[in-house]
């Protein structure tokens, strides 16, 4: 049995609709634009789920680069993309425009160039945005809170742990002795009562 992909409900979406194109019936026209609807609608989904991937590529390409920049700063980062320029600057050398097989790298190597090159151009910018590379005592600080959170959160966890333990004790103490404490009270309210009757038969007031 073939696989249900988006290709194969594509492929045959197709096909209907161009089985139907040339039918003038009533019905069948009806139908034809309900099935271009929908496979209009299926490449607008397909054109949203591209630009989003693509947008999520973009930002996590940028995402990495911050990271970078933060971490070693933009003289370290644009030494080693000059470095790299220069490398595919010697690639490119070797190869033969008028070849072929030459021409797609040459092609790969001139895209991989563009990307380095808009990087080192961004690269001032996006370190104002993230405010400069990390110094020594942001970096202590970002580790003590680092400590701090993590042994707060197993305080936390550990007083959490004996609070349960506490109100499970009570709550069984609170079993054992409720009702025996609501007896004696009710027994000394009984004992109260039985006295009043003895005073006020003996004509004393209380």
């Amino acid at each position: 049995d073939e696989k249900v992909t988006a290709a194969v409900i594509k492929k045959a979406l197709k096909a209907e609709i161009d089985a139907l194109k040339g039918d003038e019936g009533e019905s069948a026209r009806k139908e034809l634009r309900i099935l271009q609807e929908q496979d209009t609608a299926i490449k607008a989904i397909e054109k949203r789920i591209k630009d989003a991937k693509a947008t999520l590529k973009q930002k996590t390409g940028e995402l990495e680069l911050k990271l970078q920049l933060k971490r070693t700063g933009g003289d370290d980062f644009m030494a080693e993309n000059r470095e790299l320029i220069r490398q595919v600057d010697g690639q490119l050398s070797g190869l033969d425009a008028g070849n072929k097989a030459d021409k797609k790298k040459i092609n790969a190597l001139n895209k991989d160039k563009a990307t380095l090159e808009e990087r080192i151009a961004r690269t001032d910018a996006l370190l104002s945005e993230i405010g400069g590379q990390l110094t020594e005592e942001e970096a202590r600080r970002l580790i003590q809170k680092k400590i701090y959170d993590i042994a707060n959160g197993e305080l936390e966890r550990y007083l959490n742990a004996e609070k349960r333990l506490l109100i499970r004790g009570v709550e069984r103490l609170w079993d054992k002795y409720a009702l025996s404490g609501r007896e004696l009270e009710a027994e000394r309210e009984a004992t109260r009562e039985m006295l009043d009757g003895f005073v006020s038969r003996l004509g004393y007031l209380l």
